[in-house]
């Protein structure tokens, strides 16, 4: 499952409304945008299309997560949200309103950041940075009028949930004599998977390999640093597939030779990725392809 532009959209909706609202400065208007906010909860909760858009300008506005799509006016907002209510999938919202401020007498603006998990643990909760108008009507309550959103502001750890889900943890594999045992887990910042791998064989020295997953922000993609204990090191981009992980890899072995190779990572199951290798190379010449079955460690039993 993966979040989709009507769930995003609906959780851009939940950062106006949030319960707490803090202006920079006190107001008595405050009181009157809180009170906006806990009806927006009650019919979110309620899955109440209907209640939502009345809590909406006869024209308000929204965008979704990534601002491609203008939804404009009660009408189309209200069925808008009767289509999000009708999935099941439908995430639940956390909110954090960093302002509220007061620019006229009938017009507040919100800024923020909306955390959204979908229902289970196959997805990891997304954010998002938001911008919200607010008017006061003449009776007196405030409505929204436009809300935007800003870009992505998921944390580091939220993108590599989905990796981390499927690595986390010891896994083994064996092939022509040689064994590698590899083990991987968040790192004390909890900001990069960390892992290591051990490569033993018998006409071989052991050698150890470390490995750093983190989140490459200005390309949007997943990195991964290895450095193994002979002075060989690499960097590969992660992307995600429809049965695993699509891996490009560049690098220098200690020898000072350059390598590069195409690799994919299919999750089988929790406890069996399939490993391919392909157009691999070093220094241009090219090397045979590989696959490697990992499976994962069975716990060593607890004595009391």
């Amino acid at each position: 499952m993966k979040p989709n532009q009507k769930h995003a959209a609906t959780l851009v909706m939940a950062l106006l409304l949030s319960p707490g609202l803090r202006a920079e400065e006190p107001s008595p208007e405050i009181a009157g945008l809180e009170s906006a906010a806990s009806k927006f909860i009650q019919s979110y909760n309620a899955r109440d299309a209907a209640g939502i858009a009345a809590l909406f300008t006869e024209d308000g506005e929204m965008s979704d997560l990534k601002g491609e799509e203008l939804i404009s006016g009660r009408a189309d907002i209200e069925a808008h949200y009767a289509d999000v209510f009708a999935d099941e999938d439908a995430p639940s919202v956390a909110v954090e309103v960093a302002s509220v401020r007061i620019v006229a007498p009938t017009l507040a603006i919100e800024d923020g950041t909306v955390h959204y998990t979908p229902p289970g643990d196959d997805e990891p909760a997304r954010s998002a940075d938001y911008t919200a108008a607010l008017l006061k009507g003449d009776d007196g309550e405030w409505k929204i009028a436009s809300t935007r959103n800003l870009g992505d502001a998921t944390s580091a750890a939220g993108h590599l949930a989905d990796l981390a889900a499927g690595l986390k943890g010891d896994w083994t594999a064996m092939k022509d004599g040689m064994r590698l045992d590899l083990a991987f887990g968040w790192d004390d910042t909890g900001n990069y998977l960390a892992g290591e791998m051990l490569s033993t064989a018998a006409d071989a020295p052991p050698q150890t390999t470390t490995i750093r997953f983190g989140w490459d922000g200005a390309h949007g993609t997943i990195c991964c640093w290895t450095f193994d204990d002979e002075g060989g090191f690499a960097k590969a981009t992660w992307t995600p597939d429809s049965t695993g992980w699509a891996v490009s890899t560049e690098g220098t072995t200690a020898g000072g030779e350059s390598m590069s190779a195409n690799q994919h990572l299919n999750f089988v199951d929790d406890n069996t990725i399939v490993w391919k290798v392909t157009r691999r190379l070093i220094n241009g010449e090219p090397q045979p392809a590989s696959e490697l079955r990992v499976v994962r460690q069975t716990p060593e039993p607890s004595v009391e």
